[in-house]
């Protein structure tokens, strides 16, 4: 079995991106019931796997997509749906939608997956 402080360790220094997610929760105004983007958790360190992209993964409006893979350690509840904003280790952020509830079936982190999508840019 892994040794869960030296690979919480370990992780803080591999996992060199980080990850602000936000979830949605109900909120109520005084006629309406209404949803809002609450933060879950900021600045948190994680990794980011692309799992498909292809040089054809541009559309008709110039609009990027891929699927990717959020590693980031157990304990944060992700709820499905949530917004994933990552910064990576050259200060470049990208958002992520349509995400699944995290994966917590592993012993030291957990898993999301979840859809890069937006228009393309010229990064700098």
């Amino acid at each position: 079995m892994i040794n869960s402080k030296k690979f919480k360790k370990a992780a803080k220094i591999l996992w060199s991106s980080r990850a602000t997610i936000y979830g949605q929760v109900n909120t109520k105004d005084d006629v309406f019931d209404d949803t809002t983007d609450q933060m879950i958790v900021e600045n948190e360190p994680c990794k980011v796997i692309i799992s498909t992209m292809k040089s054809d993964s541009m559309n008709l409006v110039n609009e990027q997509t891929y699927d990717a893979k959020l590693l980031i350690r157990n304990g944060i509840n992700i709820p499905s749906g949530a917004k994933i904003k990552v910064t990576d280790v050259n200060g470049h952020t990208n958002n992520y939608k349509q995400t699944t509830q995290g994966y917590t079936g592993y012993a030291n982190h957990q898993e999301v997956t979840m859809l890069y999508d937006e228009k393309a840019k010229q990064k700098g």
